[in-house]
């Protein structure tokens, strides 16, 4: 202790404060339960989120182009192909959210779920600029496919959260 310190705490006891170490950052600490790793939850990344995006784009193309390829590589009706196809789109966003889950350092949650919603809007943006009428853009398509988009991204990476140790609320 140094002497104006001492002087501080004799004066006013209540200007105690614990010292601040590298492992424990300021804030409420919580407890670790046996065999969970305590991870502090950090403010929202934008960085992660653009990533995110980013992800989901990729994934996307690699279920589209390995998988899809082994699916539909042979003849298929036109329907039946849309649907492969749209369900290889909804499985790249759980598949992505759950590899920034794993990937990510701390707890990322909500940035995969906002990046797979604006992935969506992105999409669904850049369809004012096709020339097929079935694929305009509608603000009711782009709330429907983004909820389910942020639902399957935020399932993923909770998912990769638990799956690397970090302790993940239910909240």
């Amino acid at each position: 202790l140094t002497a104006p310190a001492l002087a501080r705490i004799v004066h006013d006891p209540a200007t105690i404060s614990p010292p601040r170490t590298a492992t424990h950052p300021p804030g409420p600490r919580k407890k670790a339960r046996k065999g969970h790793q305590v991870t502090h939850s950090k403010s929202f990344s934008k960085k992660w989120m653009l990533a995110s995006m980013a992800i989901f784009v990729a994934v996307e193309l690699l279920l589209g182009g390995l998988v899809g390829e082994v699916l539909i590589g042979g003849y298929m009706s036109r329907s039946l192909r849309f649907m492969v196809e749209g369900l290889l789109h909804i499985a790249s966003f759980f598949v992505g959210g759950f590899i920034v889950g794993v990937i990510s350092p701390g707890l990322r949650i909500h940035e995969p779920a906002a990046g797979a919603f604006l992935s969506v809007a992105l999409m669904l943006i850049l369809a004012v600029f096709t020339p097929y009428t079935f694929l305009r853009f509608s603000l009711t398509r782009m709330l429907v496919g983004g909820v389910i988009a942020f639902c399957l991204a935020l399932v993923g990476a909770r998912l990769g959260e638990r799956l690397t140790g970090n302790r993940v609320s239910t909240d």
